[in-house]
Formats: C-alpha cells, structure tokens, sequence
C-alpha cells in the first residue's frame, strides 16, 4: 500500500507568554505578537461573583447586558453578539462543577475587527465587575511534511522487526497491545472524547465504534435530551454549535482510528480498545479552500466542557498551546486553564503531548501539558527501536521531553491510522477503501495509543477514577535506557518508559486508604467540612460525581461547594479524594 507520510500532525494553539511584568494590559505590539495568533476583535472575559450582568435570571438577558460592556468603550462593536463559553443547559456533575469554577461566568466578546484591543482589555481589566480579560488565541495546524512511503503493518502494536521507511525496527519494541488483547479488547460503556478537527464517522473501520446519544433524535432540530446541544448524536462541533462533526484537516479522524477502529472487520486496522469515539469538533471552516480553518482557546475549552458533559470518562487532547516567556505571560491566557480545570473536578482522563519540537518542557512550556493537573497525563514520542523520536543520523530529539514534566513516550514514527475521505488537507479523494489510510508521525499519535490504553485499562477496572487510571498506565511502562539522552544517559521522561498496554492492565498499584466518619454543610458560607483519618494535602470532596478542592482546618477538610451541588430534598454521596486517587467509601447527605 502506498501512502502519504504526513509528519508533525500536532495541532499548535500559539498562545505566547511574556516575560512577567507589572502590566495590566496585554499588547500584541509590545509583546510582538503575530496578529495571526489571536482572533481579531475577539477578547475573553470572566467576570467576577455578583456582577450586574450575572443578575438577569435567563441567558439571553445575562447576553445582552454583557454587550454593554463592549458599548461603554465607544469602539465599532461587531453585528456578532457576544458568546457565553459554555451556554448549554448543565446538569449533574457538570452543573456543579460549571458554577464551582465559575465557568458561567466566561464570555467571548465581539469587536469590529479593527478595534484596539490593547486599550479594550486594559479598560475591562480596570473594571470592579470584570475578574480577567484576554485576547481569544487561535489554534494552527504545525507544518506539514508530506512523503510517499510504503507501509504495511502496524508495528506499534506489535513489532517483529519490520522495516518502516528506509529502517529496520527493533523486534518488542511495541506496546503489547496483542498481549493486552488476551485480557480484554475494550468496552462499549467506555467514552473517549477526541477533541480535534472532527472524525469521519462514516468511515468504515470507524463507523461502528462511534458514540451515540441514546437521548437524542437525528435530524429533527430539536434538542431531544435538554442538555443544551440540539442534535448531538454523534458528539457536537461546539465551534460552529451545530451537530456537524466531520473532519476538516483530518487530523482528529487519524487520532480516531488509533483509539478505536473496530478490530476483527476484515478490513484497514485495528484499533486499541473497542470503546466508544466522542468526536468532539473546536475547529471551524473560514472559507471553500481545504486550508481555511481557525480554531481558538474558547472552542478549546469548549470542546473540553462539552466532553465532560456527554460523559467521556477520558479525553485525548492531540494539540497545543505554545507560551514563551518573552511573549504573553500565562496570567493574560486563563480561560484554557480553567477548562482544564474542570475535567481534573470531573475525574476525566486528559492525554496531552509534549509536542514535536524538541523541547525540554522543564524548562519550556507548553500547554495544556504544562497545567499539571493531577488527571493529565503528558505524552512523549518514541520510535520502532525504543528511542526518543529523532532524525536519522543525528543525536538532536524531535519530541517533547522533561524528567520532570513528560511522564512517558508511546510510538510516535510511521503510525498507520484511518484517513478521513473528502476536501480536506490530509483528506483521502480515492474511492478504493484500501486508500482510505495514513501513516503519521508525531507525539498526536503517541497521545492517542496512550488513550487507548487507558480506555482498555478503564474497561478492566470500570470504578477507577483519572488519577487511577494515570498510576497504572505509569506504572505498566516499559523502563528502558534507550529512551535516555543517547550522549549523556540522562532520562528524559518521569517514568523513563514506554507504553506497555498489558503491563497498564496488570500493573500492582499501592494507593492509600481514606476514611470519611462524618460531613457537616454550612450553605450560609457553602463550606462543606468532612471529618475523617487518612486524609492528604491536595484532597478533593466528591460531592455526587463532581470535585472540589479540599484543605485541612484544623482536624478536619473544609471545601467550597455552592448550593445547587446539593438539590433540596435530594439525597447526594460524598467521598472525599487523596492526590493518589485513594478513595473513602461515601457518605450520603440530604440537604
């Protein structure tokens, strides 16, 4: 079969960090930023608890009121209308965790895309009501570098050997995925959010494998499930907000196939576990031309939220931000930050990369790998002979890495993959299904087998939260010092491993044991405080299936819970857990 090489399908949201200063403005000419980094005449903004705007008691008039805040500064103001970050109907965990983080709170506002926006945020930021203002970064695709090249086997599930490219592999040096395979193949009840550029659905060795909402009616126009998203079937483009998910770069369908192309078909590959494909959309078409397309840190964090609230119990995130210290500071970049945020609060699994540049992510970051919340997990690239993703012939590394930061490598070089069919720029037009396939490198890749790892581990070990899921992934790797710095022999990853599927699946862990002996609930203050032994720095109250941060108070935990985590009447369980994913058994509470 020959096939395109694509290399580098990381997808970049360019955020850029400045050097911190005493500035309460971002300013794309001080800083030198690229216009083309941020969406022209768009700013985010959070405003603050008890804002004016918050009081009207329905979204179209809290909408309203915020455009306001655009019309006081006398700019020419957009005929687009402002957008909450997340104006869907939430219920459940995601009500809670929405309202605990004040992700309600989070508005894109429409300017005239001449407007300054230097002087828009700097006023916006001056105001009492008004908790942080942004630019609205975008997300680019990295460069893309195709090669004919044939393939025909997919060595990172099991490598005898073979060569890829011009190079032979070395025999094991793959993430046992046929071993793992004897223990269980995946669970249809396992939800994996990929949130990208959309997923060619109808692709055959996908379509099977591809979630739908059993609450919803296709193509009636009617939100049939009231949560907010009219005709969410088959996951949601939450850029466009419209139930369209194809795939308009035909990145997201590669990371698709990876996770769960539907194994024994007769056809294509197989992908790691048979769980079910959240196709979650954040990139949005800007023109005919298959290379008009935008997306940016809103539909981001959109895409993250819409994947808590459909249920996904993991996330793979095969994109980036990129901040440098003498760009933006990471202060003037939050609304990503609290997105991420909140899937930690929703024990979700998020797989992030460590990018395909080579950086030493100790020192340089990006994002959202660098947030380090404890249900991340950062994702290096290695090759077919166990070594850190590089050129030929050459000590540099092309992969992301950290000792401190990246926390293993997973096969990255010559990953075959489903292609997405149509007019797109990694599109297959051929109308043989055998084509209908692509090899690519990048640490995109690498996340992806690493989330269908952990889909294979969350089938096997159904109650197991994120931060569980997480420590037996680490600890099922395969330590290897070829993975080391080739001239000093300095690890270069937390674990100093590869992905082992098998060994995530029978991995012994040692978590500690919590015990929870009583609750007691102020909603005057909205402080919930558990009473307890075994309790740890860094703890998080469960309350129904949403977390929130807890700290010690004395001899107890205290966290800050609103009151709608807590329906009157309505009998809620509360656990509280460790940062090691050690859990107490739960207390019920009826306020």
């Amino acid at each position: 079969m020959i096939m395109r090489r694509y290399q580098i399908l990381t997808l970049a949201l360019f955020l850029c960090l400045g050097a911190v200063a005493p500035r309460s403005l971002v300013s794309a000419r001080k800083h030198r930023l690229d216009p083309a980094a941020y969406a022209p005449g768009e700013v985010i903004i959070k405003l603050k608890e008890g804002a004016p705007a918050l009081s009207s008691p329905d979204q179209a008039s809290r909408i309203a009121h915020v455009q306001t805040l655009a019309n006081e500064y006398h700019q020419l103001v957009s005929d687009r209308a402002p957008e909450a970050l997340f104006s869907s109907v939430a219920s459940g965990k995601v009500a809670g965790i929405i309202a605990g983080r004040g992700l309600d709170r989070i508005f894109v506002l429409k300017f005239d895309p001449g407007a300054d926006l230097d002087s828009i945020i700097g006023k916006l930021k001056s105001r009492g009501d008004v908790e942080y203002a942004e630019l609205n970064y975008r997300i680019k695709p990295a460069i893309l570098l195709p090669n004919d090249v044939d393939f025909s086997s997919q060595w990172s599930l099991l490598n005898e050997g073979q060569v890829v490219g011009d190079f032979a592999g070395t025999p094991n040096a793959d993430i046992k995925a046929y071993a793992a395979w004897d223990t269980t193949t995946g669970s249809s009840n396992v939800i994996v959010a990929v949130s990208d550029t959309g997923v060619d659905i109808s692709h055959p060795d996908l379509a099977n494998n591809i979630y739908t909402n059993p609450g919803e009616i296709p193509g009636n126009g009617i939100d049939d499930d009231m949560n907010g998203f009219v005709d969410d079937v088959h996951g949601y483009n939450v850029a466009e907000g419209s139930a369209n998910v194809s795939d308009i770069v035909g990145h997201g369908t590669l990371m698709a196939g990876l996770i769960g192309a539907e194994i024994n078909n007769g056809i294509g590959i197989a992908g790691i576990s048979q769980s079910k494909i959240l196709p979650v959309r954040f990139y949005r078409k800007t023109g005919k031309d298959p290379g008009d397309f935008e997306a940016t840190v809103a539909d981001a964090a959109r895409s993250l939220l819409y994947a808590i609230q459909a249920g996904a119990s993991i996330i793979n995130a095969s994109w980036r931000t990129f901040l440098t210290p003498d760009e933006v500071p990471e202060e003037f970049a939050l609304a990503l930050k609290e997105a991420v945020s909140a899937t930690n609060d929703a024990g979700v699994l998020l797989v992030c990369i460590a990018g395909n540049e080579g950086f030493n992510l100790d020192y340089s970051k990006i994002y959202p790998a660098a947030y380090h919340f404890p249900n991340q997990i950062v994702v290096g690239a290695s090759d077919y002979n166990d070594e850190m993703w590089h050129p030929a012939y050459t000590f540099e590394i092309t992969s992301g890495f950290g000792k401190n930061t990246v926390d293993l490598a997973a096969p990255g070089v010559g990953i075959l993959s489903t292609a997405a069919r149509g007019n797109c720029g990694l599109c297959k037009t051929s109308n043989d299904p055998t084509d209908w396939y692509e090899r690519a490198d990048g640490t995109s890749v690498s996340a992806a087998l690493v989330s269908g790892v952990a889909a294979l581990v969350k089938s096997n070990y159904p109650n197991d939260n994120a931060i569980l899921l997480k420590h037996r992934i680490l600890a099922g790797v395969d330590v290897l010092n070829s993975l080391n710095d080739r001239l000093t022999g300095e690890r270069l990853l937390i674990t100093g491993g590869r992905l082992n599927a098998y060994g995530a699946l029978h991995a012994s862990i040692t978590i500690s044991q919590p015990a929870l002996s009583a609750i007691k609930y102020k909603g005057g203050g909205e402080k919930l405080y558990l009473y307890g032994a075994g309790f740890e720095k860094g703890a998080t109250a469960v309350v129904g299936t949403a977390g929130y941060p807890a700290r010690p108070k004395g001899e107890k935990f205290l966290a800050r819970v609103p009151k709608s985590a807590f329906p009157s009447g309505v009998s809620v369980n509360i656990k509280l857990r460790n940062p090691d994913g050690g859990e107490t058994q739960p207390i019920a509470f009826t306020r």
